[in-house]
Formats: structure tokens, C-alpha cells, sequence
């Protein structure tokens, strides 16, 4: 005897059908926009205390983009706070700038280091910023290569080091795949905040 499928039931698995495959392929385009094309590196997990005093150290720019080292510290400050590290400064030097300066990197680097040593400062972060910028063509994807080192000031030993480069979609924007990139790079440091 044939059995018969009511038309009501056939709608239902039909939509149901539709919807499993429009999520599916929703996952799929959120996977790929949140992915891009991307690389890694990192050394080991490490745990910083979160409730000593945070410095951002010198960031230096070697990107096509001359803003590029502002924005980034902009956004490593703010992953910081929500990370639970209360007290974050930023190095700002209040001598005069010479040109002999601005080309010297391990001057800046050590200069801010005992700049932070005198104030009190326990962690800093500094970096490199490889690439901050569109790509040219009709697309004009965002292209982000970024490193970041985080210092015990103390001892100027590096605790933990890590970099990465993103490309994004041509939808996307640079401050945000900026931001995500700082974010998952943050990933591989533990804020331990026991001691407050």
C-alpha cells in the first residue's frame, strides 16, 4: 500500500531543509570574513599580572601609513582594559624631538625602557607594525602585519612575543581587522587578576 506524506509535512522538512542550509552557508561566509587570509607566530601562553601598573611602549611604524603606531596603540590600550589591566600609560617623551631620534628605534626603545623603569611601570608592551593599509585595486582590502613584545620593565627581559598578518575582505575596514588582529595576538597572554 503506498503511503502518503501530507502536504503540510513536506512544507515543514522543506523549510526546515532551507533554513539548515541558509545557516550553513551564513556560517561559512562569517568564517571566511572573519578569517581572511592570516598567518601567526607566537611564543608560548604567558600570565602577566593585570593589576600592576602597564606601559605602551614605543610602537615603531614601518608601514606606508604614518598614523599606523597611533592607531595600534589606541586599540592595545583599550584590549588592555577590557583584559582587566586598570592602570595603563603611554610613553610620551617631553624633551624635544630631534630627527636623530626619530631614526633611531633601539634609542627610543631603551630610553622609554628607563623612562619606565624609574616610574614604577612592571609590564610593557611595544612593537612593529609591518603593514596598516588598503591594498590598491578595485577591492581595497585591508592588510594589517603587526608584532608585539610584552617586557618585564625590571629586568627588560621579553616575556612573550608574537606576530601576525591578516588580509581582509574588501568590505571590511582597517581599524577593525586591526582591532581583531591586537585581540587574537592578546589571546596567548593570561591577565591574572588574584592579587588585587
Amino acid at each position: 500500500m503506498p503511503t502518503t506524506v501530507s502536504c503540510h509535512s513536506s512544507r515543514t522538512m522543506a523549510a526546515r531543509s532551507r533554513r539548515r542550509h541558509v545557516s550553513l552557508w551564513s556560517l561559512i561566509a562569517v568564517c571566511i570574513t572573519l578569517l581572511g587570509c592570516s598567518t601567526m607566530t607566537s611564543t608560548p601562553a604567558v600570565t602577566a599580572d593585570a593589576s600592576q601598573a602597564w606601559v605602551l611602549l614605543p610602537i615603531v611604524n614601518l608601514s606606508e601609513n604614518p598614523q599606523a603606531d597611533g592607531q595600534a596603540r589606541t586599540l592595545l590600550e583599550t584590549r588592555l582594559r577590557t583584559r582587566g589591566v586598570a592602570e595603563v600609560a603611554a610613553y610620551a617623551p617631553v624633551q624635544a624631538v630631534s630627527l636623530r631620534k626619530l631614526l633611531d628605534p633601539v634609542g627610543q626603545q631603551q630610553d622609554a625602557l628607563q623612562w619606565a623603569r624609574k616610574s614604577g611601570y612592571r609590564y610593557g608592551l611595544s612593537g612593529t607594525i609591518n603593514e596598516w593599509n588598503y591594498r590598491s585595486g578595485a577591492d581595497r582590502e585591508p592588510v594589517v602585519g603587526i608584532n608585539l613584545k610584552l617586557i618585564d620593565i625590571q629586568s627588560s627581559e621579553v616575556l612573550w612575543q608574537a606576530s601576525a598578518a591578516r588580509t581582509g575582505w574588501g568590505f571590511s575596514n582597517l581599524p577593525a581587522l586591526g582591532d581583531a588582529l591586537i585581540d587574537e595576538l592578546l589571546e596567548s597572554v593570561r591577565f591574572d587578576n588574584t592579587s588585587r
